[in-house]
């Protein structure tokens, strides 16, 4: 009897070789058979399941944003605060600057791969929507978190200031520019001037 073809975990296996192209070349050395190739399928096992190369983008960073991403990163925070001796929402924050900045292979291709993605979205607007819907969530998540803090802050211009922090660290500490801990030291002192705490040592 022939083998049921799991279709879902084809698609994610598919994804899986274009964000190991992506995190090595960039968008611009993506191609269906480039992807091919390094899933190990035919072209046309890819093309059965995307018309065009940028279809498959586009489920790719949905993909990539939904499980890998926001799944992985939140048990790292997690896991990170977990060792705080209090899991006050400035560990938390800590915890979420810790993750977002790149520090091993893991998230220095986490890093990559978001970078390559954005560039290509100036251009292409439905990639921009996924990437904004994440970007929204990502605030969200901040502002949940400063609300908590105990400080008269107004939470939705802090999350947005501190979002755009990150994200400007982001890219520095990356191409090795910046050094993670000066970084998070940054990071730090932007947390102490905004929530009135004394910078950890």
């Amino acid at each position: 009897m022939p083998r049921k073809v799991d279709h879902d975990e084809r698609r994610r296996h598919i994804v899986g070789a274009l964000l190991r192209i992506a995190g090595a070349q960039g968008l611009d050395a993506v191609s269906m058979r480039e992807v091919a190739q390094e899933a190990g399928v035919s072209l046309g096992a890819v093309q059965h399941y995307f018309a065009s190369k940028d279809a498959m983008l586009l489920y790719a960073l949905e993909q990539w944003l939904s499980l890998d991403v926001h799944r992985s990163f939140a048990e790292r925070i997690r896991a990170r605060v977990a060792r705080e001796p209090a899991a006050t929402p400035l560990a938390t924050l800590r915890a979420v600057a810790a993750e977002y900045l790149p520090h091993d292979d893991a998230t220095s291709l986490e890093a990559r791969v978001g970078l390559a993605f954005q560039s290509r979205a100036a251009v292409t607007p439905a990639l921009a929507a996924a990437l904004v819907l994440a970007y929204t969530g990502f605030v969200g998540t901040l502002r949940g978190i400063l609300r908590h803090c105990g400080q008269p802050l107004d939470a939705d211009t802090a999350a947005h200031e501190l979002a755009a922090l990150l994200d400007g660290l982001r890219h520095p500490v990356l191409i090795g520019a910046l050094r993670y801990a000066d970084a998070l030291g940054i990071v730090d002192g932007h947390l102490a001037r905004l929530l009135d705490h004394e910078r950890r040592p």
